[in-house]
């Protein structure tokens, strides 16, 4: 008579097998080697590589005065002003049409949470005095 394995059995055997397969993958995947479309590939022709990639990271809305990041249960943005700044930052939130929608003046460490935006997107700009020293846009959806 067949032995049978039993469920519990063959489901861990299944989990192991993928995360063996995931972390046995993850040099492969770590090569920066650039892909190329063999369909594009004709016989004696070079091929241009793309050295630049264009990326949207979140870690751009973050730079050296604000830290800017969403709440995505309230659907709110938070505005965190960094502690290295000594003056006091003026942020400034435009809409697309170029119309001031929020200011508020931020002292280091200051925290500004902004609600009650309606959906789209929206243009922000910080100011240490007259110089500005960040800028960049964030989304409400």
């Amino acid at each position: 008579m067949k032995q049978q394995v039993p469920k519990n059995h063959l489901k861990l055997i299944m989990a192991v097998s993928v995360c063996t397969g995931l972390i046995l993958s993850q040099p492969a995947l770590a090569e920066s080697k650039p892909y190329i479309s063999l369909g594009e590939y004709k016989a004696g022709e070079k091929i241009a590589l793309k050295k630049k990639f264009k990326t949207k990271l979140f870690s751009s809305k973050n730079n050296s005065s604000v830290k800017i990041f969403p709440d995505f249960i309230k659907r709110e943005m938070h505005v965190i002003a960094k502690d290295n700044n000594k003056e006091v930052l003026d942020f400034f939130v435009f809409d697309i049409q170029s119309t001031l929608i929020f200011h508020k003046k931020m002292k280091a460490g200051e925290h500004e949470s902004l609600k009650k935006f309606k959906v789209g997107k929206y243009i922000y700009r910080v100011f240490t005095g007259d110089e500005e020293t960040a800028a960049g846009e964030f989304e409400f959806r």
